[in-house]
Parts: structure tokens; C-alpha cells; sequence
């Protein structure tokens, strides 16, 4: 949640449209996490011919090694196909991203396909969620598939992958994790975990004090209400599923991105890392997505 004073100013401008559907957003009633409610795609209807994929990139989930799988693709399928970007560390730049994306949604060829790589500061869902909802109907009125995804891992291994963070700063454990510390819940820290990402981007985190079991709620209804791919660290079942609504042909991908050197901790840091994680949602969070997206995870128990 951002601030009323930055939301006023940067996400929604005044005597604009997207005002009028922010306050239809806010009226919608919660959804329960069940399957029905989730997004799904037609395969009957793929490849759809033209569109505008959006990637939520959350970071140390593999979504760089997706990313520059996406730029490969869009070399390999010439002129119709296009990337494009606008991320970096400054709160203002959600302005410039939204102004750029709805630019994205326009005018779509019919054979086009258009790459849109959302990262750091650069969308907010849980403040901007309207946005969503307005670019979907822009895509879709132009008879084009609009596909938002993003990648997610386990919550636990994702926090200590983060933890690399900590080396060039050089700071200790303690120090790195304090953010989410409950006592903490709005502060900012040196890393942003999964769920805070979905639902905070970098932003300002979680100012109006929400709960755990209420940022888990509200971040599974983000995914229910406008994700069409979500992956829990398959790249090989999130890059099939691209080709198949897109009607690229499949190469294989490098990964990229990847840290080098030795992560040791004792036990004692370790549970420090396991019980923070946990605290903060992330673990109920993943767990939740297994439930929706993987419903078969727990077939080993039949």
C-alpha cells in the first residue's frame, strides 16, 4: 500500500479514467482461493495471434534467466515482436512505467506480439491494481490475448538466495533480516521478499499494517484476479506454455544470473532465516500457490 499523498499524485492522476475503475476495484467483493476462481486459459483458442505479454519480475526467482529468454525470442521472431522496459530504484518511476505501458496496450498489429518486463519500482499491484484490469481491456478489445505472468520459487530458499545481498554491504544477519521482523512491518529492508514483492514491488511496504494471513489473502487474489502463468521454479513448463500461446517455436534456455560463491550459516541463522520467512507470510504464500497452481503436489500421499 502507498501513501495517500503518493497515490494522489503518482498512480492515480486526477479527472482520469483509471479513477473511475480504481473505485470499481476497491467495491469488488474478496475472492475465496478456490481453482474456479483462478484465471485459465483457452487452448482451444491458441496460439492467439497478436497480444502483449506482461512479466512480473520478482527478483531471485529465475526471472532473469527468463527475461533474456524472452529477448531471444523476440530476435528469432522478427519485425512483429518487441520488448520493452522501464525499472529502476526511485518511487516516481511508477508514473513513467504506467504512462509507457498503457502506450504498450494500443494500436497492437495483427500479428504483433509485444514484450513488457515489469520490475523493480516500476508496478505496484496491490496500490495499482486498476491498471491491470484497464490494460487487459485494451488488449483484449483489439481481439489480441493479454498474458500476465510472473515466476515464484520456494519461500524459504528463495530468502536465503537473497541473503547474497549481504556481501557487498557487509552486513550481518541480524541487520539484513530486520525488516521483517513483525515489530518492523513497514519498513523497507535490503531485500524484498516474494510476497512483499507482489503485492509492494520496492514501494512503500505494507503501511497500513495488514496481517500475515491478510497479505497472503490479498496476494493470492492479485494472482486469481489477473496472472494467466504462474510457475513455482519450472522454466521449462512456464517457456512451454509461453510458445504455446504465442506460436513461438521452442529453443532451449541458458540460465543466467547465477551467484558463485558459498552461502554458510549455522543453525541457529538458519532458523532465524526459516522463522522470518514465515512470519512475513512468504511460507504461507507459496504454500497457497501449490494448493492453486500445482493441485497434484500432494498426490504422493494418496
Amino acid at each position: 500500500m502507498t501513501s495517500k499523498a503518493f497515490h494522489n499524485d503518482f498512480v492515480l492522476p486526477r479527472n482520469e479514467p483509471i479513477v473511475e475503475v480504481a473505485l470499481e476495484v476497491a467495491k469488488k467483493p474478496k475472492i475465496p482461493p478456490l481453482l474456479s476462481n483462478m484465471r485459465s486459459i483457452d487452448e482451444s483458442k491458441l496460439p492467439y495471434k497478436c497480444g502483449v505479454i506482461f512479466f512480473y519480475h520478482i527478483a531471485c526467482t529465475g526471472g532473469s534467466s527468463i527475461n533474456k529468454w524472452f529477448g531471444k525470442q523476440i530476435k528469432l521472431n522478427g519485425p512483429h515482436t518487441s520488448y520493452w522496459t522501464k525499472w529502476g530504484r526511485k518511487e516516481k518511476l511508477e508514473a513513467n512505467f504506467i504512462k509507457g505501458m498503457t502506450n504498450q496496450t494500443q494500436n497492437i498489429g495483427p500479428n504483433e506480439w509485444r514484450f513488457v518486463h515489469a520490475h523493480g519500482m516500476s508496478y505496484f499491484p496491490n496500490a495499482s491494481e486498476a491498471y491491470l484490469y484497464q490494460w487487459r481491456k485494451e488488449v483484449e478489445s483489439q481481439g489480441c490475448g493479454f498474458v500476465v505472468t510472473t515466476m515464484l520459487r520456494d519461500a524459504i530458499g528463495h530468502t536465503i538466495s537473497q541473503t547474497k545481498g549481504m556481501i557487498k554491504p557487509n552486513v550481518t544477519l541480524d541487520q539484513f533480516m530486520s525488516h521483517l521482523e513483525p515489530e518492523n512491518y513497514n519498513q523497507r529492508g535490503l531485500f524484498v521478499s516474494q510476497i512483499d514483492y507482489m503485492l509492494y514491488n520496492m514501494g512503500p511496504r505494507n503501511e497500513q499494517n495488514a496481517t500475515r494471513e491478510e497479505k497472503v489473502r490479498r496476494a493470492v487474489e492479485i494472482l486469481q484476479r489477473h496472472f494467466d502463468v504462474v510457475s513455482l521454479g519450472d522454466h521449462d513448463m512456464f517457456t512451454d506454455i509461453i510458445n504455446k500461446i504465442t506460436g513461438w517455436k521452442p529453443f532451449k534456455k541458458k540460465a543466467s544470473n547465477i551467484f558463485g560463491g558459498d552461502l554458510n550459516y549455522s543453525y541457529a541463522e538458519l532458523q532465524k532465516i526459516k522463522d522470518l520467512t514465515e512470519a512475513n507470510g512468504d511460507v504461507a504464500f507459496i504454500d497457497a500457490v501449490k494448493h492453486l497452481y500445482y493441485p497434484g503436489h500432494l498426490d504422493y500421499l494418496l
